[in-house]
């Protein structure tokens, strides 16, 4: 099912478009000089006292404009931020840091080290 999005015109979107209901409320409700987020990880590596922000995408899928100019915002404050770009089983996948501005190609065994904080 699409329906079309309710800030921007022309927009159509999906069932899964929002995450979750309260999302779609806020996008529908509320005021409209805001971005609601959907973020897939935080990392919050307690012994390391480590923060990191982590948005997953498919290898052919493409960050949307709002997730792009939230990680930059955060990591411009010094939270760590990262779009992962892969497919299950994640052989291979493109790491984007937004501190550095670069992207990694890295195999499963280095992404399982990234996410424990091993890298």
């Amino acid at each position: 099912m699409r329906e079309n999005h309710p800030q921007i015109k022309n927009k159509f979107i999906n069932e899964n478009y929002y995450g979750s209901d309260l999302n779609k409320f806020v996008a529908t409700y509320c005021k409209k000089e805001m971005v609601v987020n959907n973020i897939d990880l935080i990392i919050n590596d307690y012994k390391k006292n480590d923060i990191k922000i982590v948005e997953s995408k498919h290898s052919k899928e493409k960050l949307s404009i709002g997730q792009e100019i939230l990680l930059k915002k955060l990591s411009k404050i010094g939270i760590k931020t990262f779009v992962v770009y892969g497919d299950e089983p994640y052989n291979d996948v493109k790491i984007h840091s937004f501190q550095t501005g670069k992207t990694k190609q890295i195999n499963r065994e280095q992404l399982i080290k990234f996410l424990n904080n091993e890298l």
